[in-house]
């Protein structure tokens, strides 16, 4: 899984969980992105400088006036800086958020317009923009914090509202979804 943006995005990762930043570290270096990671809001705010990173990526545990004035203290050096608040502490979806940034920055244009989980039928809907080939993946964190991953569909679709049956009931907790629409990565909270 390469990304092709002509030079390597540069991303700082900060989150509180050491196990969790080294396996995003990984994933993102394969993914051919240069990476930095961090566990220390004082040490991001005071020793990096903010025009060395493209992309800013924090845990869930970051939050309030640290992560404000962290924010706020990289971007006076690099106003262009991309932030990414992760959803969930599981690297996939933090590195799905991540690729989203590089690769469908622009909400307006994306291929894929809005998606839901539809508990009724148990299905997702899709509305997507143009056709594409489409890999769709839903993510959930269920009570007790453990990951469950369910390819929903793989293949071509036409534009429009597009239905995906799930087969199976999906389980209480966090749902995030993950559309790969051509080159183009999205998530979607699915409440």
């Amino acid at each position: 899984m390469t990304i092709d943006i002509g030079t390597p995005a540069r991303v700082l990762l900060v989150g509180k969980r050491v196990r969790v930043l080294d396996e995003l570290g990984r994933a993102l270096r394969e993914a051919g992105m240069v990476v930095r990671e961090e566990t220390d809001a004082d040490r991001v705010r005071y020793g990096v400088d903010g025009s060395s990173i493209d992309i800013l990526a924090l845990g869930r545990a970051f939050t309030g006036p640290k992560r404000d004035r962290m924010i706020a203290t990289l971007k006076a050096a690099n106003p262009a800086l991309r932030v990414v608040d992760g959803l969930a502490p599981i690297p996939s979806i933090i590195l799905a958020q991540i690729r989203e940034v590089v690769t469908a920055p622009n909400r307006d244009t994306r291929v894929v317009g809005a998606a839901a989980y539809e508990s009724g039928d148990n299905s997702i809907v899709l509305v997507l923009r143009r056709p594409a080939h489409l890999d769709v993946t839903l993510h959930r964190l269920d009570p007790l914090y453990r990951v469950h991953e369910t390819d929903v569909y793989t293949g071509p679709l036409d534009r429009g509202r597009q239905r995906l049956p799930l087969g199976r009931r999906v389980g209480r907790g966090e749902r995030f979804l993950v559309v790969e629409a051509d080159d183009e990565t999205t998530v979607h909270p699915l409440g």
